[in-house]
């Protein structure tokens, strides 16, 4: 550029300022703003990128979109109005509580003597009858092995279908277990036509039983279970009828703790019927044999009833 175009240029700015300055405006020339649209990028660490990619995904998962469909359940919970929480003094909100059957305690069996061979055996006295309708057994089974049902009670009103003593093959014993045989051994009689359809039916029949269904696995599938001993080979109710007469074996203790996973205080199928009976009415349901039908006739072949008197005591803990 020339000194005239120089001086060209001054005159024109001055005459641009004059009549910006008859108008108010200011006068001063602003410097030229920065173009913002592309700002260049601040260089980050790598620990700081890690950290900001952790935000970023904790972010998104608290943006979570909730499934379009909803279970039963869900939905019917949503629409549940809780009341809200204002302060520790107003409005208070509790937790829902649940009615349970009291806690129990399992007895403790007191140490035996040991059997030094499978065949050993020691007689006792037959058990006596306590006002609760307890069996009593003497020794260390006292207030431990406490069924109900003599064996002849379990029996007689209907049992295993009818089948328990019936002509069969113990895979344990490896030998035929015949019935008349069995039977004869039995510390009690049946009518000579209640047998066949108590005692020693070819098949299990519900319609015999105390409580009219089938409860219980077969033999072959006791055998299966290893839970057949030698000396017993049908099974835990030939042994209970066994200890009731009088004997004792090295089998015993292995038999009176199954019993109390069944029917004890802490008896598995014995919290189940007292649970059903409770939510079903109570002490008015204990006489309705339509609740728990088949716990109580798996109990029944445990020498065990859960009448109203057992009901009632373990209801008070």
């Amino acid at each position: 550029m020339t000194f005239d175009d120089r001086a060209s240029t001054a005159d024109t700015d001055d005459e641009r300022d004059a009549l910006l300055s008859t108008l108010g405006l200011d006068t001063q020339l602003k410097p030229p703003q920065k173009n913002l649209s592309n700002p260049k990028l601040v260089k980050i660490s790598a620990e700081e990128a890690r950290q900001r990619k952790k935000s970023k995904a904790k972010e998104a998962a608290a943006r979570r979109i909730q499934p379009l469909r909803k279970s039963r359940r869900v939905a019917e919970k949503d629409k549940m109005e809780i009341p809200k929480v204002i302060s520790l003094h107003e409005h208070s909100y509790d937790k829902p509580t649940f009615d349970l059957i009291p806690k129990a305690v399992a007895p403790i069996l007191a140490p035996g003597p040991a059997y030094s061979f499978d065949d050993y055996e020691e007689h006792a006295p037959r058990p006596t009858r306590r006002q609760d309708s307890r069996l009593q057994f003497e020794g260390r089974w006292a207030g431990v092995f406490t069924p109900n049902l003599t064996p002849e009670e379990m029996f007689r009103s209907g049992a295993f279908g009818g089948c328990f003593f019936r002509n069969t093959y113990s895979r344990v014993a490896k030998t035929e277990l015949l019935a008349t045989k069995d039977v004869e051994e039995l510390p009690f009689t049946l009518d000579a036509s209640a047998t066949p359809r108590l005692l020693t039916s070819s098949e299990p029949d519900a319609s015999v039983n105390r409580f009219l269904v089938t409860a219980g696995q077969s033999l072959e599938e006791w055998e299966k279970a290893g839970w057949i001993w030698q000396g017993d080979p049908r099974g835990w109710a030939q042994w209970y009828v066994r200890f009731w007469g009088g004997r004792r074996c090295k089998d015993d203790e292995r038999q009176v703790k199954r019993w109390l996973k069944v029917a004890g205080p802490t008896g598995r199928f014995k919290r189940a019927l007292l649970k059903k009976i409770h939510q079903s009415g109570g002490k008015a349901a204990v006489g309705d044999e339509d609740v728990g039908r088949v716990l109580r006739q798996c109990l029944w072949q445990w020498g065990y009833e859960l009448n109203e008197n057992e009901f009632q005591n373990a209801m008070a803990g």
